[in-house]
């Protein structure tokens, strides 16, 4: 046991407590009641020798005890306070609850020890200077930043008998000091207060390197006006460096009616200045750990996510909730790049419900976020307001806002963070090049992810209605219903067909208004439209921007037209116009482009040929082109498989390939082709319904079709029986299931597994189909 409690139980005036436990939240207790006027700290307890409270209190001349000589000790005190890990002390509270001592919780005593209710001034212990030594090889253990910076400033501020202080930090991404920890400042003070090198005290002695002793502050030329503690009548600043690197500034002060602070004041100040500098140095070091701990835990969380099977948005606002916990940031939210331009959706949101649908689309055309993305500049924004003298607003909360460009290969989107804890912004700070490269690569790899899902999407509609284009017989029949087939392909909302041949021409139209004056005004419209595409003699893409105001001319009916050449012969012609497409979600681009150009190319392999045999039916052409068909199905679905093998190994998943093989369907296409066809239509559209909308659906032989399914291999077992009971059941409808002649089986590959190449990979699924099948 230290120190001398027949004398601090005899100090009158005073509020006496004992603290029972010596571990973290004890030690916590003690450095708020130690210093707490009217309030004397009379012993700390704890069985263990060891605990850091009671080595704290042996530092700084409280009375300590890890035997039963505590009670003799608490007896004394008005209060006892004990943190809520009570078992560990159950004896020690019986024997003191004999005593009828008052046995209290922190929040307790904190309510007990109000303002209203402490007297006096309480003395610091005799001993306190010549244990400066022993305290500061004891800062070294610890590790929590304010713990550390708030036992450093205690020390600094008793060496000199000042009555405050603060540690001021020095930020090597801003260039700024800003307070780490201060004393006798409102929290509103110690958050905003930032200086640049060179401005105020502090910053002219961080500069300098040269400790500054100003004893009449309110004269001196470097005071800055709007100082919180106006009474301040004497202050040392002294520089905080390490091995030439500045790390911050130190900070002690009197009050008016206080002894100044003198020459000597000065050369103490920095003295502990130097040997706390490498204690500060060794916690910061411990600080860039944690930082780099902080960038490990996000790229760990990112890979996560690119495994979640949850959708587009709610991967982001699962990201903007946890970057914001990591950082401590007020709000977080990633804006993300779109198909068209300057357009922007708020991919996601700390603050935001996940979209289960759509998003919002945002013009980039002015302000902090077209300017962060267009531009690819890093926005820094505060709420903080100057009045003249450069004196802050007090009572104004400070929000800081940054907005970072996310860049890879291209612009993908802004990460706008806001923080009110200028702590928790340095920290970003130092993370921000790290978590920029993280979220952008996160970013692009979403975005890209949704185009090619977009271009399987329109691949697989596209192998959808092509047996629909076979089973149509005469010309008039194909223009009839070609501009309803490629308008459903590109999405637009309108469209019409144009045939013209050496006998006749015709045209057909979708989606085209019904009233009349407005259905004329349409095919005017697309007349010229007609002229333009066969002027050019290729396809054409053409937009206009919605009138911010009146135009004298008055603006086209249509948003966005495509025109595009489906066949081109000496004697036959045939164009698709579009109009105004309707996008399927805010990521796509609401007018036509090259995705759109992209599909019309692949119809028109498939619809060319139909033109150019025109009506005359030829012994087996119905077959030919079929075969056509599953040629090119096959070759859709063997780019699908490549592709996905391509993704799995780059984000280490796996996938399953199922193919359905109908057992005599191949006999009935030799007999009644046409029949064939029909029943093909028929099961195709009863196995899409039984897939899931990230399967990739194909018909790729005469009696077989495949699915690639993204899903876990256990539910592949799952998929095959399902599959096999939809087509029995509709068999069965048509009167044609036979469990010996006319029935489905099913075989499967997994990846990774055996194959790892896609024809190899479709090769090994056709030969688990069960043999005699």
């Amino acid at each position: 046991m230290q120190g001398s409690v027949s004398e601090l139980i005899a100090s009158e005036g005073l509020i006496k407590i004992a603290i029972l436990g010596g571990g973290e939240e004890e030690l916590n207790i003690l450095s708020e009641f130690h210093r707490t006027p009217g309030v004397a700290v009379i012993g700390v307890y704890d069985s263990d020798p060891r605990a850091v409270a009671l080595e704290i209190a042996e530092i700084v001349g409280i009375p300590h005890f890890s035997d039963e000589s505590f009670l003799h000790a608490f007896l004394g005190a008005d209060y006892i306070i004990v943190t809520e890990k009570r078992k560990r002390f159950e004896r020690e509270i019986v024997l003191l609850g004999a005593e009828r001592k008052r046995i209290v919780n922190p929040a307790e005593a904190v309510s007990h020890l109000s303002p209203a209710e402490k007297g006096g001034e309480g003395g610091r212990p005799e001993s306190w200077p010549s244990r400066l030594d022993e305290a500061l090889q004891y800062m070294n253990r610890i590790t929590d930043r304010e713990r550390l910076l708030k036992w450093l400033l205690e020390i600094s501020v008793h060496a000199v008998t000042a009555s405050s202080g603060s540690i001021m930090l020095f930020s090597q991404e801003t260039r700024e000091l800003y307070i780490g920890y201060a004393t006798g400042l409102s929290t509103e003070v110690v958050e905003r207060t930032r200086q640049k090198l060179g401005e105020g005290i502090a910053g002219f002695v961080g500069q300098t390197r040269e400790a500054k002793l100003i004893d009449d502050i309110v004269e001196a030329p470097l005071y800055r006006d709007g100082r919180e503690r106006d009474a301040i009548q004497s202050a040392v600043s002294a520089p905080i460096a390490h091995q030439g690197r500045l790390l911050g500034v130190l900070n002690v002060s009197t009050n008016a009616g206080e002894r100044r602070l003198g020459e000597r004041d000065l050369r103490t100040v920095s003295s502990l200045a130097e040997r706390i500098a490498p204690i500060l140095n060794q916690h910061l070091m411990i600080d860039a750990h944690v930082i780099r701990e902080l960038e490990f835990q996000i790229r760990q969380y990112i890979e996560a996510l690119f495994r979640n099977q949850t959708g587009f948005h709610e991967k982001f606002t699962l990201l903007c909730r946890f970057i914001a916990g990591k950082l401590s940031a007020d709000t977080a939210a990633i804006y993300t790049a779109t198909d068209e331009g300057d357009w922007l959706i708020l991919g996601g949101s700390d603050q935001q419900i996940p979209f289960e649908a759509q998003s919002p689309r945002i013009r980039c055309n002015r302000g902090s976020l077209a300017r962060a993305f267009i531009d690819g500049e890093e926005i820094v924004m505060t709420e903080a307001v100057v009045e003249t003298g450069l004196r802050l607003k007090t009572g104004e909360g400070v929000i800081t806002s940054i907005f970072v460009p996310l860049v890879h290969n291209e612009p993908v989107g802004v990460l706008v963070l806001e923080f009110s804890s200028l702590s928790a912004f340095q920290t970003f700070l130092r993370l921000k090049d790290a978590l920029r490269f993280q979220v952008g690569f996160f970013a692009q790899s979403l975005i890209r992810e949704a185009r090619q899902a977009r271009k399987l999407e329109g691949l697989e509609e596209l192998a959808s209605l092509a047996p629909a284009f076979f089973a149509l017989e005469e010309t008039s029949v194909k223009v009839q219903r070609l501009p309803a087939l490629l308008s459903t392909l590109v999405k637009a909302s309108m469209g019409s067909v144009h045939y013209e041949g050496p006998d006749r021409r015709e045209a057909s139209y979708h989606g085209f208004p019904e009233e009349d004056s407005e259905r004329r005004r349409r095919i005017e419209y697309d007349a010229e439209m007609l002229e333009m595409v066969r002027a050019r003699g290729e396809a054409a893409c053409l937009s206009y921007l919605s009138p911010d105001v009146d135009f004298i001319e008055k603006p086209p009916p249509s948003r966005s037209v495509i025109g595009y050449p489906v066949h081109r012969s000496p004697e036959i012609s045939v164009i698709f116009i579009g109009y105004d497409k309707i996008p399927a979600s805010p990521l796509d681009s609401s007018i036509f482009g090259e995705h759109e150009l992209m599909l019309l190319r692949k119809a028109e392999e498939l619809v060319s040929p139909l033109f150019l045999r025109g009506d005359v039916k030829r012994a087996g052409e119905e077959a030919l082109s079929f075969d056509d068909l599953l040629r090119y199905n096959k070759h859709l679905m063997l780019e699908r498989i490549r592709e996905e093998i391509e993704r799995a190994e780059r984000y280490h998943h796996g996938f399953v390939l199922t193919v359905v093989r109908i057992n005599g369907l191949a006999s009935l296409f030799a007999r009644d082709h046409q029949e064939a066809l029909k029943l093909i239509n028929e099961l195709s559209m009863v196995a899409r319904r039984q897939v899931r909308k990230t399967d990739f659906f194909s018909w790729m032989e005469t009696d077989l079709f495949a699915v690639l399914s993204l899903e876990r291999h256990q539910r592949m077992t799952y998929l095959e029986d399902r599959l096999r009971s939809v087509i029995v059941s509709a068999l069965t409808d048509k009167g044609r299931f036979d469990s010996a002649s006319f029935f489905p089986a099913a075989g499967y590959a997994l990846f990774p597994g055996a194959s790892a190449a896609a024809a190899d990979l479709f090769s090994e699924a056709v030969s688990r189909i069960p043999a005699g099948s």
